[in-house]
């Protein structure tokens, strides 16, 4: 509820201060500058509005609903980036003036005001189709080696989470992040939730291109967007792909000496329990699969050695960095390590809702999990 209040007093505020610095102070007239008034709400409630086609009848819920999607959550996007830069840019122009006293930079100059204006849109523009091709582009490889002495034999991981595979996801892009999985050679391959994000009506088919992953075993564990769609639909196409639920649920890896248990999304459902999910696991190199990395701040970490997570996207646009690290206990990238116990949190292997990435990259981890002193490559 205090979410909805903030995002919507966000929105007010964003339409507000991005219509008086673009067209208050613009020679266009009263009748022009209402429809344009009006463009700028209906780009900032556009998630909404699309949401609605989706109830519309069949022939608008295909390749329209995916290019009116794609297209308005762009648009959603750059008038994002072109908000945040107006504000920053005024505030530097102010400071600026106070210091100078300099005439040239008096921000009540309309003839300035609109030049800089033209000059911040054309900037908003480039910057959001440089955000755009880091949403689509391959994934980083981030790669963590680990050596301790309950290490057996070595083993090879790969934890890809955050796809968001959804009715408008481009096949080209899914594949694209299957081939950067399948090239690193994994023994063992972990999907840490938010996998899916569409009901399996609208996503299953493009779902089960995941099946040309390639490693012995592949896991799987739910994150907060498979439960805003039919959880527990998802746990069983899951299960016919061939995947592996961790659903408070563990075992060994082979003879390695490796333990993975994993836990559903802790902020949806009541359901969790770390003992039941890594209790078997003693004498083992333990790792927790939990989709968000938050409850890393509580949890009993004698159970496991390293958490994996996903979730928080590296705030996927700069620069909410801050805001999404606060929202999760501190955690937002890489590793972090606390009282004997690991956590790494991955930024995520795709996108969710505005197509960019900005300063965020995506990321699949790759673990080389090796007995202590062994000095053999995968």
């Amino acid at each position: 509820m205090f979410f909805m209040i903030g995002m919507l007093v966000f929105v007010v505020a964003a339409i507000a201060v991005t219509y008086k610095v673009m067209l208050g102070y613009t020679a266009l007239s009263f009748a022009l500058k209402i429809p344009l008034l009006l463009i700028l709400v209906l780009v900032w409630l556009s998630p909404m509005l699309v949401s609605g086609v989706r109830h519309l009848p069949a022939q608008f819920n295909g390749l329209f609903y995916v290019i009116l999607y794609k297209t308005s959550y762009f648009l959603l996007g750059f008038v994002l980036v072109l908000f945040m830069l107006l504000v920053v840019r005024d505030v530097i122009w102010q400071i600026l003036f106070l210091i100078t006293k300099n005439k040239m930079l008096d921000p009540d100059n309309a003839q300035h005001i609109q030049l800089l204006n033209i000059i911040t849109l054309g900037v908003s523009f480039v910057i959001s189709l440089y955000g755009l091709w880091g949403a689509y582009k391959t994934p980083l490889v981030r790669y963590l080696t680990i050596e301790d002495e309950k290490i057996k034999e070595p083993v090879r991981l790969v934890m890809a989470s955050d796809i968001h595979i959804n009715q408008t996801t481009s096949l080209q892009h899914i594949q694209k992040i299957i081939d950067q999985i399948n090239a690193q050679n994994p023994d063992y391959i972990l999907l840490g939730g938010d996998i899916a994000d569409d009901e399996p009506k609208y996503a299953l088919d493009k779902v089960k291109m995941l099946s040309k992953l390639k490693a012995k075993k592949i896991y799987v564990s739910l994150g907060n967007h498979e439960f805003y769609h039919r959880p527990y639909a998802w746990m069983i196409k899951f299960n016919d792909l061939g995947f592996l639920l961790l659903h408070n649920t563990g075992e060994e890896l082979e003879k390695t000496g490796v333990f993975v248990g994993g836990v559903p999304d802790v902020h949806s459902t009541n359901q969790v329990n770390y003992q039941k999910a890594l209790g078997h696991a003693k004498n083992k190199y333990t790792i927790l699969l939990s989709h968000t990395p938050a409850d890393f701040k509580t949890i009993d970490k004698s159970l496991f050695d390293i958490q994996l997570s996903g979730h928080t996207h590296g705030a996927q646009i700069f620069p909410f960095q801050f805001l999404t690290k606060n929202a999760n206990n501190g955690y937002l990238s890489g590793l972090y390590e606390e009282n004997g116990a690991k956590l790494f949190v991955s930024n995520g292997a795709g996108f969710w809702g505005i197509p960019m990435r900005i300063l965020a990259p995506s990321d699949i981890v790759v673990m080389d999990l090796k007995p202590k002193n062994d000095k053999s490559a995968h």
